[in-house]
């Protein structure tokens, strides 16, 4: 059902069994999925493509022009995935030019409330963000990953899959995968044992994750050293994970609460 007071540009497709509520505006060449609800006062950018089963809230603002002081209203792109929960007032811009042109979010996400996702960000599958996160641009944040309330990552950050960010935390350096991380200047702080657990690893799995996690900090080995070391682990999708993250780390990693 699409209510009478909506605004919806002739050269936006708009999928079956789609819901867009009062107030909204969909602009040109916007594309909305199969299943996807709209509420009221909603904003879709131009050239936004929204896959199926989504659901915005009110007053969230889709697609919108990047923050970004070099951008002079080149067309540049937003694509969002299936199944996502995006909550009321949530801000996610387009990408820019000098950044490849595309913001990129995928699928089972739960976005909450006053969120802020900035342009050239990339964001994979079935993550958390919860309420009043800040994510500046050209970040990229893997599977799986649990963002506390009023946490603020810095541009060009990255954050591995199934770590876990404590709330009102400052991310300025990246955080390697199956962590968790707090503080200003966020600082390692082990595992995200509860989140692996949850998410079905099993104890041998859980071990070579802990190993990993002591050669990169406990042993205080510089990071080349460990690196070395964890080339020398035994095969598993874990070690290689951890390495191609490593390998494309251009910020730094942080570090162990404690560690220099």
């Amino acid at each position: 059902m699409i209510h009478s007071t909506a605004i919806i540009h002739p050269t936006a497709i708009i999928g079956e069994n789609v819901t867009i509520g009062p107030f909204s505006i969909i602009e040109e060449n916007v594309k909305i999925g199969n299943g996807c609800k709209i509420e009221s006062h909603v904003l879709i950018g131009s050239h936004t493509t929204i896959g199926e089963e989504n659901h915005i809230f009110q007053g969230a603002i889709i697609g919108s022009f990047p923050i970004d002081r070099t951008h002079k209203g080149q067309e540049t792109y937003l694509s969002i995935g299936n199944n996502n929960i995006v909550r009321e007032y949530t801000t996610i811009s387009k990408g820019t030019v000098k950044g490849g042109g595309m913001t990129r979010i995928g699928d089972d996400n739960w976005i909450m409330s006053i969120v802020h996702i900035g342009h050239d960000v990339v964001i994979g599958n079935q993550s958390t963000i919860t309420g009043n996160v800040q994510i500046a641009g050209h970040v990229e944040i893997e599977d799986n990953v649990t963002i506390g309330g009023s946490a603020t990552i810095h541009q060009f950050c990255k954050i591995g899959r199934f770590s876990m960010i404590g709330a009102a935390s400052f991310i300025n350096l990246d955080i390697v995968p199956y962590s968790i991380a707090s503080g200003y200047r966020a600082k390692i702080c082990g595992i995200n044992l509860v989140g692996l657990k949850r998410n079905g690893m099993t104890n041998d799995d859980i071990k070579t994750i802990k190993r990993i996690n002591t050669l990169l900090f406990r042993k205080k080995l510089p990071l080349a050293q460990a690196i070395e070391e964890i080339h020398n682990l035994p095969q598993s999708m874990f070690k290689e994970h951890t390495l191609a993250f490593l390998n494309k780390s251009e910020r730094g990693i942080a570090r162990m609460r404690g560690s220099k």
